[in-house]
């Protein structure tokens, strides 16, 4: 009778050791033959690309939304005095089509009627005061008139007319004198009379030098101190006067200004057009002030809109990493959203020189505001529609062009993998402008050439030049290519400056813009196998 073997342990622990040996084994020569040949893979796995010359374009697409080009805005000019505003109490309906002269607001101006009744009563009392002091003024004329031409002659008269009497009475006064002088030396009158006589010629000559001296006083002092009088109250009246009317055209112009204001509060159209409402939005979107009645409405606050249909242009924001290659004049294509995609023509008209302010959430993010015109006049445009604009910023007729994803950086240059039979040659690419899908090619390749689309994975098979132990210098003649073009992504410009990092791939985007996920992996490999190096 056989007693049946049994299997030890031992024996299948051989088993499983050589089975380890010959799979490491199988490995080894793999790779021996993977660096033997040049080639890590068939022919059926390899993407190549073959290099041709095309026309080079560098475009730019955002979105924006349109917008008519002539705009009326509509303030409000009544002037809000110790009230932050005017109530409105009447608003035609938005949407309205109006034309010029219709009605378009009224606002509260009970406060203003009031004033006006306030001031009124101010008009009329300064007028009064005008014709009081013009009265003043012309009675101070008239009485100078009257001293000089009635008075002062009146009186000049009177004393003449002393002075005259004095000097008769003197004469005859000196002749009784000597008459009396004669009797004397007869007997026949006293010394009692004689000195009577004697005394009367000396109070004649007394009476005669105090006529004179009235007359002088008259002429020289009476005379020029009323002149010098009158003269004052004619200034003084006079100033009065022309203080007066100042008041009276001060408060007459506070007047007008109070009924112009009320004829402000009813707002009529200037212009033909369509009526919008200017509501105000806060940051969050949320309607702050909206046109309607009782809403408050505030001096030079923007109440309506009356766009111009017939010219449109488009609003849209660009990054700031691509404001650069935008310029005035440039041409641009539009294409409204919704309108089975209608393509317009038209041209950038402004870009602006300052950043939009931007909110707490996007405080890193730069934008420029920019408008494009459009050529054509469509009656379906309205304000407010959403339309996609592409800008052509660059063009270069028969260059050389490869992709982006051949483009191999190393240290601060740039390589293809050229494929020549079953072999990989690393050749070096001056590469020129750059768009979201290729690179033009400057130097070191020709026309057919077939370059690899991966070339990460072939890598290994060429011979690439050591990199320096100090870090590479940056190449600031090398684009960073954008984010693929789309209708809300931007895309690069030939003149973009080149990548801040050397072991960056040539594809790196801007911060508002976006790769492929291959693309943007194969760059991450690239920067770990430098570093590592």
């Amino acid at each position: 009778m056989s007693v049946p073997m049994l299997r030890t342990p031992r024996h299948g622990l051989v088993q499983v050791l050589l089975l380890a040996v010959l799979a490491i084994a199988a490995v080894v020569g793999g790779i021996y033959w993977y660096r033997s040949s040049g080639d890590n893979g068939s022919a059926d796995h390899l993407v190549l690309h073959d290099v041709e010359r095309s026309d080079f374009v560098l475009s730019i697409t955002e979105r924006g939304e349109l917008e008519a080009a002539g705009v009326t805005e509509i303030r409000s000019e009544v002037k809000t005095q110790n009230q932050p505003g005017l109530a409105i109490l009447r608003v035609v309906p938005e949407g309205t089509h109006v034309k010029a002269g219709d009605f378009l607001l009224e606002l509260d101006s009970s406060a203003l009627e009031a004033e006006q009744t306030t001031q009124q009563n101010a008009v009329n009392l300064a007028e009064a005061t005008v014709v009081e002091t013009r009265n003043l003024y012309e009675t101070a004329l008239i009485a100078k008139q009257e001293y000089i031409e009635g008075t002062y002659i009146q009186e000049r008269q009177v004393i003449e007319s002393e002075v005259f009497v004095a000097e008769e009475n003197l004469n005859r006064a000196r002749e009784y004198y000597q008459f009396s002088k004669k009797l004397a030396a007869k007997g026949h009158i006293n010394e009692l009379q004689l000195e009577a006589d004697k005394f009367a010629v000396d109070k004649s000559v007394k009476e005669l030098d105090a006529a004179k001296t009235k007359l002088t006083v008259l002429d020289n002092y009476t005379k020029p101190k009323m002149v010098k009088q009158l003269d004052s109250d004619i200034v003084i009246t006079e100033a009065k006067w022309g203080s007066a009317k100042k008041s009276y055209e001060l408060e007459l112009a506070k007047l007008q200004e109070v009924e112009d204001l009320i004829a402000k509060c009813t707002i009529y159209a200037p212009k033909d057009g369509v009526v919008i409402y200017n509501n105000d939005v806060d940051r969050h979107g949320n309607e702050d002030w909206i046109v309607e009645e009782g809403a408050e409405v505030r001096e030079r606050q923007v109440v309506f809109r009356l766009p111009d249909s017939s010219a449109m242009r488009v609003e849209l924001k660009i990054n700031e990493a691509l404001v650069q290659y935008v310029k005035q004049g440039m041409p641009a294509t539009i294409v409204p959203i919704g309108l089975d995609g209608l393509e317009l023509h038209g041209s950038v008209t402004t870009v602006n020189r300052y950043a939009e302010p931007g909110g707490w959430m996007r405080a890193d993010v730069k934008e420029y505001k920019a408008f494009v015109s459009i050529d054509e006049e469509v009656p379906g445009l309205r304000s407010g529609m959403t339309a996609s604009v592409t800008v052509k910023c660059d063009y270069i007729p028969d260059v050389l062009m490869v992709p982006v994803q051949a483009i191999h950086p190393h240290g601060s240059d740039y390589y293809c993998l050229v494929r020549s039979g079953n072999k990989w040659e690393a050749r070096k690419v001056k590469c020129g402008p750059t768009n979201s899908e290729y690179f033009v090619v400057e130097d070191g390749l020709e026309a057919g050439e077939k370059v690899s689309m991966n070339p990460r994975e072939y890598i290994a098979a060429v011979d690439l030049p050591d990199l320096p132990k100090q870090a590479p210098k940056v190449r600031d003649d090398m684009p960073i290519p954008p984010g693929p073009p789309g209708p809300s992504t931007p895309v690069a410009s030939a003149d973009e400056p080149g990548p801040t990092q050397p072991d960056s791939a040539p594809q790196a985007t801007p911060a508002n813009t976006t790769t492929s996920t291959s693309t943007t992996s194969e760059t991450e490999t690239t920067s770990e196998q430098n570093t590592a190096i």
